[in-house]
């Protein structure tokens, strides 16, 4: 594959046949510029876009991590070559933890930093990508390149960010970027864990739909559309092809890979929600997120933690589809839904951590009970004709075994242990994910039917035991 603006056409051309009647966001997103040494690009991808008559001031916002690309360190790299043909400030953002999060103090500190700019360049992982696009947010006029570093998430190529509120992880509108480059060769010599991390957060992509599908078939959530769905089912077969790859960092397979990433952040941002790829998996890596937040903790890698994630969610789809097949007249439990009771949860769930997090979460939670309590006549005639729709969410999944033996020909952890995190600390976040956030997943349909209780847990995370046993014993690793 070569350094070319690849793959935009073709998206607009899949989506524009999905969608006739323009009911998607548009896919704003300039440039997309994937290969080997695509970083000889960034000078003139960033002189188009910098207005005429004058030498542009251009800022680049980095973080504090070292970047190689064939022995040298690519941040004085790219501020040597900008710095001979604009004027260059360069941002070293930093909150004095390990890693940087995106926060207002921080976003503010890129804000002040980015004053007078023409075009900023953000050049680091998706925290640098999403600070970025915040900044240029807030100033119309100001243009941004987002140089990927790594294929570790998907949210290069999206119009969304992801900031840090009351400790909770909270997605809010940014921009589409200008132009996405990416180095094949700097993304190749990205730690290997970072890209494998990478596989993982393709992963949601085999059970997050299921997730927003059912929202819709429940008439709690209208946004579906099945643009963004046919635009990840064309990137299935690559994504399987590459895992080995990714294992081995072979330079082809990361390649492939960031591809596919930047392809599934398009597909986030025309949906006009996240949902479309975020759903259990992710509730899931926010917990895990949230407790080592508070307990000053490392954070784990997202992608990672989304991997291990989906094996869960697919293992709670599985069980839903069984107890609903064992007992069609099951019935939903409406005291789940009284307030009074659905706060207590929350609170017990989060107060422990942080009374501020609790408070947060309960504005989410309570929002999404008063939609469900509208609509539960929908709710009940589903599935009263649950036959009828079983399959559509079926055809949007695939089950904890096989998304388990991915993960592993692709290196990549496929269970909480992997992670470190003790049952204690699964039980929590497992239990307790639907309790953080407004979106509507197959967690809360379980939840309503009377089969969330912690022997339920227990037995979802049995399940995903099981699946990554058998992706070992499929893959041949012992």
């Amino acid at each position: 594959m070569s350094t070319s603006l690849i793959g935009l056409d073709d998206v607009r051309a899949l989506i524009a046949a999905e969608d006739p009647t323009g009911q998607l966001v548009p896919c704003e997103l300039g440039q997309l510029v994937v290969g080997p040494n695509a970083l000889t690009q960034l000078t003139s991808c960033v002189a188009a876009l910098a207005p005429a008559g004058h030498r542009a001031h251009v800022v680049l916002l980095v973080d504090e991590t070292v970047i190689h690309r064939e022995g040298s360190d690519v941040k004085s790299v790219v501020a040597a070559d900008l710095s001979n043909s604009f004027d260059l400030t360069t941002v070293v953002l930093s909150d004095g933890h390990p890693e940087l999060h995106v926060s207002e103090p921080v976003v503010q500190a890129a804000l002040d930093g980015s004053e007078g700019a023409d075009v900023v360049v953000a050049l680091g992982g998706g925290t640098i990508s999403d600070i970025g696009k915040l900044v240029v947010a807030e100033r119309p006029g100001l243009r941004i390149v987002t140089v990927m570093t790594a294929a570790s998430v998907d949210g290069y190529t999206d119009n969304v960010s992801v900031i840090l509120r009351d400790g909770v992880k909270r997605t809010i509108p940014s921009c589409w970027p200008d132009v996405v480059l990416a180095d094949a060769e700097t993304v190749a010599e990205a730690p290997s864990r970072m890209n494998r991390a990478g596989y993982g957060e393709m992963t949601s992509m085999y059970v997050a739909p299921a997730d927003w599908r059912l929202a819709a078939l429940l008439g709690i959530d209208p946004t579906y559309h099945r643009g963004p769905v046919a635009l990840l089912e064309a990137l299935g077969p690559r994504l399987d092809a590459c895992a080995g790859g990714v294992a081995t960092g072979e330079p082809q397979a990361v390649q492939e890979l960031t591809w596919a990433l930047a392809l599934r952040g398009i597909a986030t941002g025309v949906a006009g929600t996240t949902a479309c790829l975020s759903g259990v998996e992710h509730l899931v890596s926010h917990m895990l997120d949230v407790r080592a937040a508070q307990l000053h903790l490392p954070t784990g890698l997202h992608g990672e933690q989304v991997g291990v994630g989906s094996v869960i969610a697919a293992a709670a789809w599985e069980l839903l589809f069984e107890r609903l097949a064992a007992d069609p007249s099951a019935h939903i439990h409406s005291g789940l839904l009284h307030p009074g009771a659905a706060e207590l949860r929350v609170r017990e769930a989060f107060e422990p951590l942080n009374p501020r997090i609790a408070d947060e979460c309960w504005r989410d939670y309570g929002r999404k009970l008063e939609r469900v309590a509208d609509a539960m006549p929908t709710i009940v005639t589903t599935l009263t004709n649950w036959a009828q729709v079983s399959d559509q969410l079926a055809n949007l999944l695939r089950s904890s075994s096989s998304i388990a033996s991915g993960l592993i020909r692709a290196g990549a952890p496929a269970r909480l242990s992997d992670l470190d995190v003790d049952e204690e600390t699964a039980l929590w976040a497992v239990g307790s994910c639907a309790l953080m956030r407004d979106r509507f997943t197959v967690v809360d349909l379980l939840t309503l039917l009377g089969w969330w209780q912690p022997a339920d847990v227990h037995e979802v995370l049995r399940r995903a035991e099981k699946a990554v046993t058998s992706g070992l014993q499929l893959e041949g690793v012992r």
